[in-house]
């Protein structure tokens, strides 16, 4: 293989390019882009707030992922969980499936959305094969339903629900 088709981890090891940690971490890297991106248009501080705040925490995620000393820990669970509980009881939940992407916000929130749920697949399989402990794969699953909740907040209740 060539050197073009390798990257180092963090402890200075040379892996191929399509390393499940390197997927990973490419995944988490997406999925924190599309984060900011959201973080840009919002219009609620708090939220810009919280998508700061999770941001912050993608590079603790990426960092565990390819072997830094930064991982997510126990009390990065519970603060995301509590986030979840509040935000829980302030939106408004569909009684049906809807489109989740009514304007470019939900559409951006939403995409973040789906990465992260990439992301915690990839996960999985790391976890799987003892690179990273689980509290890495429930913080990324609690945080794609915290920008599903993020969604419901910015839609304020007004649904385009789908017929099937």
């Amino acid at each position: 293989m060539k050197t073009s088709d390798k990257t180092h981890l963090f402890n200075l090891e040379l892996v191929s390019k399509d390393d499940l940690r390197i997927e990973a971490v490419g995944s988490i890297d997406e999925a924190n882009a599309y984060i900011g991106l959201a973080k840009t248009k919002i219009d609620d501080e708090r939220l810009r707030k919280i998508l700061h705040d999770v941001q912050v925490n993608m590079f603790r995620a990426g960092s565990q992922v390819v072997g830094g000393d930064e991982k997510i820990t126990k009390a990065d669970l519970e603060e995301l969980l509590e986030i979840v509980r509040r935000m829980e009881g302030e939106v408004e939940f569909p009684r049906s499936f809807i489109i989740l992407e009514r304007d470019e916000v939900s559409a951006v929130l939403s995409v973040a959305r789906s990465v992260v749920r990439r992301a915690e697949r990839r996960v999985v399989s790391l976890y799987r094969n003892g690179l990273v402990d689980y509290t890495l794969v429930e913080w990324l699953n609690k945080l794609s339903y915290l920008l599903y909740l993020m969604i419901l907040a910015v839609q304020k209740g007004e649904y385009e629900p789908v017929e099937l």
